[in-house]
């Protein structure tokens, strides 16, 4: 897509993406659908919805964990890159490794999650003709990099319109790892909040700011996720397979696992028997 040295820029990525085997000085990588999440220790906002944009080293590539209906563009700055762009945008300030010190990408991946101005470089360059991807992936690049440059990163790191301290987040963590532990019960948010020592409100903004979805909702994804593996691995019944989900009403399984998965548990058993005979 773009012909610049030292520049590397992969449309259309999915759920699996290939580290580079050379070091780039640094990647952004671009979601248009889906998710990204990642493991950085206890960190508030450690995931990249749809929209959004993150800046990190490149060999923290591989530990994101992407959406199965991820699609995403990737852009790989190598050290040639910087002689290319002084040539290219000759008259332009940009300072790749001034990018990598602002925003502190050794440490961990940056979230830019409020601007227009990404997503209408990104938009625009997927509605142009091949034959002017060209000329446009470079006025798109210099958008994109100049946007960098003029970004109050202080401002931009603030955890999505919410003030949430450590203390929080690890309870958050932990009421995660409770539920995905006992995915055959039902909890109110009210056994949940207390349980975790902490006001229900409180809790259901801080988990979805955390993990990107409320409390029920996610508990019901990782329930269908399990439910799933089930269907595709053993020949239980769908209902025996219902009870280990937490669910007594095949029905109200049904609908629930319809809505998750795009399709109902028997539905779904088929197509994947029928995908792996194929």
């Amino acid at each position: 897509m773009l012909n610049i040295a030292g520049i590397e820029w992969r449309q259309n990525i999915n759920k699996c993406v290939n580290v580079p085997t050379k070091a780039p000085i640094f990647a952004l990588e671009f979601c248009r659908q889906g998710r990204i999440e990642w493991a950085s220790g206890i960190l508030p906002c450690n995931h990249l919805e749809s929209g959004e944009m993150l800046i990190c080293n490149p060999w923290a590539l591989s530990s994101l964990k992407r959406s199965q209906d991820y699609k995403g563009e990737l852009i790989l700055f190598y050290e040639e890159a910087k002689d290319s762009i002084r040539t290219i945008f000759a008259g332009f300030d940009l300072n790749l490794d001034a990018f990598k010190t602002k925003f502190k990408i050794n440490e961990k991946p940056f979230i830019v999650h409020t601007r227009e101005e990404i997503q209408a470089v990104f938009g625009k360059l997927s509605r142009i003709k091949e034959n002017m991807h060209q000329e446009y992936a470079r006025l798109g690049l210099l958008e994109i990099l100049l946007t960098l440059k003029n970004m109050d990163a202080s401002r931009e790191s603030i955890c999505r319109d919410c003030n949430i301290s450590m203390l929080q987040v690890e309870k958050v963590y932990g009421i995660r790892s409770f539920i995905c532990d006992n995915i055959d019960s039902h909890y109110t948010i009210e056994e949940l909040a207390e349980k975790f020592d902490m006001p229900p409100t409180a809790m259901k903004l801080c988990f979805k700011n955390v993990f990107g979805l409320p409390v029920f909702t996610y508990a019901r994804r990782e329930r269908m996720k399990h439910a799933a593996k089930q269907l595709r691995e053993c020949d239980r019944g769908i209902l025996e397979i219902a009870g280990t989900v937490g669910y007594n009403n095949g029905s109200k399984f049904a609908h629930a696992f319809q809505d998750v998965m795009g399709m109902t548990p028997k539905e779904y058993r088929k197509k994947y028997r029928m995908e792996n005979v194929a």
